[in-house]
């Protein structure tokens, strides 16, 4: 790899909101990267897209995966389609960075990285939020033994949502057309978080519920919740919503040695115990039952700044020397939220504890019978996403 060398990006989805946001990076950021090419299926815009870059423009995802002046390619289209398009960027002999979720469906998603491993491709999830400064260090405190043993984590994330929002996209909170509501649109980052940080994996099971509370213009749901454990014993809970207000999303940390709250993407309460709980509880010989460890606030760890492109960076290291421990978040990292997430609705539908991972096909007739039986809903016409900021 020559010192001055760019891994060259084209983008699958590229007009849309999330397309425009990685166009940005790619051509405003300063980093081993360069957009020479963009892909959408409207015409107009992704005409004006590239004129306005000076660069290659089609509505043909055949045409941007077999040019010779793309190396890579980042899909930014709505998460049902990841799939198919990850598979024919890699068949092309490409790298492939797909945005979160990996998918809609289980077997999507394994399918998709089986493609990347098959093909020996560059594959990684633009799961952002692991570039949070926060979260690295969180995730250094864990390491370290800074917290002792980690025992349970605790998500709770509130994004909320107007009707008029569900009304922007025909397939917003369609059973058909995205495959879920709150767990798979507005939650992964977060879920991703608690994977990263708990283990490193999926859970091993859970018990999940979800459900509309009063979303009418969604037949998906707007609450859903789910208690586990993962393969390493560490407990978890999660609640999420967008029907629920007045919360930014926040990431709790129980250790034996102390506890970390990270809240709005921040630290916001550190505290250590006096003796590690373990040994508190097996060793206080009395007299009173309700003893417990004292415990002190400590100063928030500090933490450098943060850099939006720093996953678009590493990326694009690892395309140029061909190591995927470059990356920051592989494809396959990506599957532990994937698995979370699914796995959550399988278990409310059938209102029992699940195992993970969960069978594909059992989850394929959970969806089509929930695409069957789902409520017709009224979609007023709104004007285009396009210009729109993404959340």
């Amino acid at each position: 790899m020559t010192k001055d060398r760019k891994a060259r990006f084209g983008i699958i989805g590229s007009a849309g909101l999330i397309g425009n946001y990685h166009a940005d990076i790619l051509t405003k950021g300063e980093g081993p990267y360069e957009l020479t090419a963009v892909c959408d299926i409207n015409e107009s815009r992704v005409r004006n897209q590239a004129d306005k870059f000076g660069i290659f423009g089609t509505t043909q995802v055949s045409e941007l995966v077999g040019r010779d002046d793309v190396d890579a390619v980042i899909v930014a289209t709505a998460h049902p389609l990841h799939a198919e398009c990850v598979i024919a960027v890699v068949e092309a002999g490409k790298d492939v960075m797909t945005e979160k979720p990996l998918a809609s469906t289980p077997a999507d998603a394994r399918g998709l990285v089986k493609a990347i491993n098959r093909k020996r491709r560059i594959g990684g999830v633009h799961y952002q939020a692991r570039t949070n400064p926060v979260v690295r260090k969180a995730r250094e405190m864990i390491d370290s033994g800074e917290l002792g043993k980690i025992l349970s984590i605790r998500v709770t994330g509130s994004y909320y949502k107007s009707d008029f929002y569900y009304s922007l996209g025909g397939w917003r909170g369609m059973w058909k057309d995205e495959g879920g509501g709150v767990l798979i649109n507005q939650a992964p980052h977060d879920i991703d978080t608690l994977c990263y940080l708990a283990a490193g994996s999926a859970p091993a099971e859970l018990i999940g519920r979800w459900t509309n509370l009063y979303h009418e213009t969604s037949q998906t749901e707007d609450f859903a919740s789910a208690a586990g454990v993962f393969p390493n014993g560490v407990q978890f809970t999660l609640n999420v919503s967008v029907a629920t207000h007045g919360d930014a999303s926040r990431v709790e940390i129980f250790g034996t040695a102390g506890a970390l709250t990270l809240q709005g993407g921040k630290f916001t309460r550190y505290v250590r115990f006096e003796q590690d709980l373990v040994d508190f509880a097996r060793t206080y010989p009395g007299p009173d039952p309700y003893a417990k460890p004292g415990f002190h606030d400590q100063p928030l760890p500090e933490v450098g700044e943060s850099d939006s492109s720093l996953i678009h960076k590493m990326f694009a290291e690892a395309v140029l020397t061909r190591k995927k421990s470059k990356m920051l978040v592989s494809a396959a990292e990506g599957l532990w939220s994937q698995e979370l997430i699914n796995a959550v609705y399988l278990s409310g539908y059938l209102g029992k504890k699940v195992k993970l991972p969960v069978s594909a096909a059992r989850y394929d007739k959970m969806l089509a019978d929930l695409i069957a039986g789902a409520r017709q809903v009224n979609r007023p016409q709104r004007e285009s996403e396009e210009g729109r900021i993404a959340t």
